[in-house]
């Protein structure tokens, strides 16, 4: 990456955690709340937290297109891709969630190259063509494990974050990161909120929300408000096919954090999917 390695490591490194550490977390609130409920409460948290730490952010966007193209980006980046990963996650692990979403760094290359006319160089094609390999090696026995349906919903949710990604980096790369990760945001809590009313969805009662409540506030702050500024920020300094390729170590995370917070087995081809993983993201760094 350009400019301030540095930094610019240490925020990945933060982004990383934090999205792994969701997959464990969001299977425990599932257990108290059902996929919109926890989707609705967790843009509304985030909400909070970022009006805290980017007050900035609020000031309002300016003009029809670029709040209509902003509240599109909100809906594909965070509302559907979330409700699909929640719901698809009822099917699976945590870890094979992460896993099969994390087909995302494949499908936004491909945009990217396709759509934006970014270019790749033989060794980040490289990196990423193992780490699909590494993916595909992880999850290998888990459809016949857990059936299609979850499976093809985690999928959807892949593809909608890379759509959401596509669109930002096309049309809105020129605006303030931080109003625009503010209101896309904003655009899916308020679309969240009237499904949820159409749907007759009600807040989960009040000894749910007894154990929710401390799984809730880690999903929306680092999980979301950190997470999702980190992300756009990001994608507002690079191209789409530069910061893909490290998103497969999500996935890898996530399993090491599954095993430690729930106790959840690690297999064999999960532990040997990581060596090509592993490999696509050291070779996706090299500058050639």
């Amino acid at each position: 990456m350009r400019g301030d390695g540095r930094v610019e490591a240490a925020l990945f490194s933060a982004l990383a955690i934090a999205w792994a550490l969701n997959y464990p977390l969001s299977k425990m609130a599932l257990r108290y709340a059902d996929p919109l409920q926890l989707t609705l409460l967790r843009f509304i948290f985030a909400i909070l937290f970022l009006a805290v730490l980017m007050p900035r952010g609020l000031r309002p966007l300016r003009g029809l297109r670029t709040n209509a193209l902003t509240a599109l980006f909100g809906a594909l980046d965070l509302l559907f891709s979330t409700l699909l990963w929640f719901e698809g996650e009822r099917y699976t692990t945590p870890s094979v969630a992460s896993i099969v979403i994390y087909t995302y760094p494949i499908l936004i290359t491909v945009m990217g190259v396709a759509v934006l006319g970014e270019r790749m160089g033989r060794w980040r094609a490289l990196g990423v063509a193992l780490g699909f390999t590494g993916v595909a090696i992880t999850f290998s026995g888990d459809l016949e494990v857990y059936g299609a349906t979850g499976l093809i919903l985690l999928l959807g949710a892949a593809l909608s974050f890379s759509v959401a990604a596509i669109i930002y980096r096309k049309y809105l790369v020129g605006e303030d990161f931080a109003r625009v990760s503010t209101y896309h945001l904003i655009y899916a809590t308020i679309l969240a909120a009237a499904i949820s009313a159409a749907a007759g969805s009600p807040i989960p009662p009040a000894h749910s929300m007894t154990s929710l409540l401390p799984l809730l506030l880690v999903i929306s702050f680092p999980g979301t408000a950190v997470a999702y500024t980190i992300y756009v920020y990001l994608y507002s300094r690079h191209e789409v096919t530069s910061i893909a390729p490290y998103l497969f170590l999500v996935p890898a995370l996530s399993v090491l954090l599954s095993y430690v917070i729930m106790g959840v087995s690690v297999t064999w081809s999960e532990l040997l999917g990581f060596v090509p993983l592993a490999a696509g993201i050291y070779l996706s760094s090299l500058k050639r």
